[in-house]
């Protein structure tokens, strides 16, 4: 039996689908009967696409990006110059971008960082000083101390963790993830929500609406308003054409009561947890922390949701300062950096970590990743890793949830596998875990792909973990990860001319994907 809310989404779905055809053919009937009427239009608009033409290659930004706006500019002249011109409409973006400002500035009294953090940090480990002190100094992510780090191999194990911490909050509940999908997990962790809110416990709960836009209800956020639960849905989308529907919240981020905290890849959807099938088995990977690392991560929530709630006052910030035991003793866990990405800015911190690391390996390089989608940074930094000696090996998955994308990403292959890199698929199903392992000593995991829409057109977080024991729990899963892949040899990549011709055609435009 067909559900009423799936019956809703579908009408939704259809809906937006046909007010968004409906622009596009309007929109090309008028350039279409301009062009027509008068030749002056059809020269103005040439005369405009060479102007846009121009444009793009003096300005600052990537030259992938460059690369596939020209083209597009070239082979459709006038409708591409006016896409453009649409796309780039970044009033929305700039009011947002300056509102982080403040945000940003307001946190700043606030980090819960000790003095003495960075230069311990920095000492202990000095070859990744000068990306501890990028992230604390120039971005604003301190590096934190006494934070103890749990791992999770499967997502299983992660929800259940999950389920237990959220029954123990005593002041908040801070919640935001990309999908949240009708199911198991959303039924059991709504379940404990609205228990928790009912018992005061403060509850805000916030989700992408296109990550969200298949799988809730429309009145999802009714219905938890009226259990006494904050709820945000970010950045709504609408049948309008402007860069700003591409700038999705893909963050996943769990917070209770400031002193423990989750992330990873794992979003609130049943095929996380393999309670259904997409894909074959899906494998990801979380972590949960406890102490000063969980504020960090719990400011990074707070970034969107006072973009868009009322600001909170320094009072607000003291109800929700957490409270940690002073007399408590820890033992060498070695130290933690919560961290985040934004397209509103012109830094790509999400890129400039994962090149910071690659550069720093002296040994090894361990990746898991579900798309493998880079730009010349990237992929520079890794053939250079390969060919000075190192050992890198990347593990993706063998059954793909898009074929264009995974198409595109297997477009790298081959010239990753020639300089050493070594490849793999992950044959039990889908890989969707998102972390890289340098070294044995340092990792990186949170919900930051290797493709330019997690490097720059999402809000996205991650986590660098310096010498905490985890590691060697994450390397354990890696290498057994291993046992189920599949290494990728020159010889099983396809030969084709139309393979080849298919996949050059999808490298220009892998920035829009």
């Amino acid at each position: 039996m067909i559900h009423k809310w799936m019956v809703q989404i579908f009408r939704r779905r259809v809906l937006l689908a046909i007010l968004i055809v409906v622009q596009f053919s309007i929109f090309a009937y008028m350039v279409n009967q301009s062009i027509a009427y008068s030749i002056v239009i059809e020269s103005l608009f040439t005369f405009l696409s060479i102007i846009i033409a121009l444009h793009v290659v003096g300005k600052k930004g990537k030259e992938a990006y460059k690369i596939t706006w020209i083209l597009q500019v070239l082979i459709f002249p006038v409708f591409g110059a006016l896409f453009y011109l649409m796309f780039n409409r970044q009033t929305k973006t700039k009011k947002l971008q300056n509102k982080l400002k403040q945000v940003y500035q307001f946190h700043r009294p606030y980090l819960l960082t000790e003095p003495d953090d960075l230069a311990q940090a920095s000492e202990t480990y000095p070859e990744y000083a000068a990306q501890m002190y990028y992230l604390q100094e120039t971005m604003g992510f301190p590096v934190y101390s006494q934070t103890n780090v749990e791992y999770y191999s499967i997502g299983e194990d992660y929800f259940k963790s999950i389920l237990e911490t959220l029954s123990e909050a005593k002041k908040y509940i801070f919640f935001e993830f990309f999908i949240v999908s009708e199911g198991k997990m959303w039924t059991e962790i709504k379940e404990i929500l609205i228990h928790k809110a009912a018992e005061g416990v403060k509850v805000r709960v916030m989700f992408d609406d296109i990550g969200s836009f298949v799988t809730l209800p429309k009145d999802t956020k009714v219905e938890l308003e009226n259990y006494g639960i904050q709820c945000r849905v970010y950045n709504p989308f609408h049948p309008v054409i402007t860069s700003a529907q591409n700038n999705r919240d893909h963050r996943k981020i769990l917070s209770i009561d400031g002193i423990i905290a989750f992330t990873g890849g794992v979003n609130i959807a049943d095929e996380y947890i393999n309670e259904v099938e997409r894909f074959g088995h899906w494998k990801d990977t979380g972590i949960k922390m406890t102490g000063p690392a969980a504020w960090g991560q719990t400011l990074i929530f707070l970034q969107l949701w006072q973009t868009m709630d009322q600001e909170l006052s320094a009072k607000d910030m003291k109800q929700i300062l957490p409270e940690f035991d002073a007399t408590a003793t820890f033992p060498k866990l070695g130290f933690v950096q919560p961290y985040a990405d934004s397209p509103t800015d012109t830094h790509n911190v999400g890129e400039h970590v994962f090149v910071k690391m690659i550069h720093q390996a002296k040994k090894s390089i361990l990746i898991y990743t579900p798309y493998l989608i880079l730009d010349e940074n990237l992929e520079t930094a890794l053939t250079l890793a390969a060919q000075s000696g190192l050992k890198v090996q990347i593990i993706m998955p063998k059954k793909w949830d898009k074929y264009l994308v995974h198409m595109t990403s297997r477009s790298y292959y081959k010239d990753l596998i020639e300089a050493g890199v070594e490849v793999y698929e992950y044959t039990k199903g889908f890989m969707h875990a998102k972390s890289i392992i340098v070294d044995d000593e340092a990792a990186v995991i949170g919900t930051i792909n290797f493709d330019y829409r997690s490097l720059y057109l999402h809000f996205e977080n991650a986590v660098v973990l310096y010498g905490v024991p985890e590691i060697d729990a994450m390397l354990k899963d890696f290498e057994q990860t291993l046992t189920f892949s599949e290494k990728i040899l020159l010889s099983d990549l396809s030969q084709s001319l139309s393979t080849k011709l298919a996949q050059r055609a999808l490298r220009l435009f892998a920035p829009l994907m």
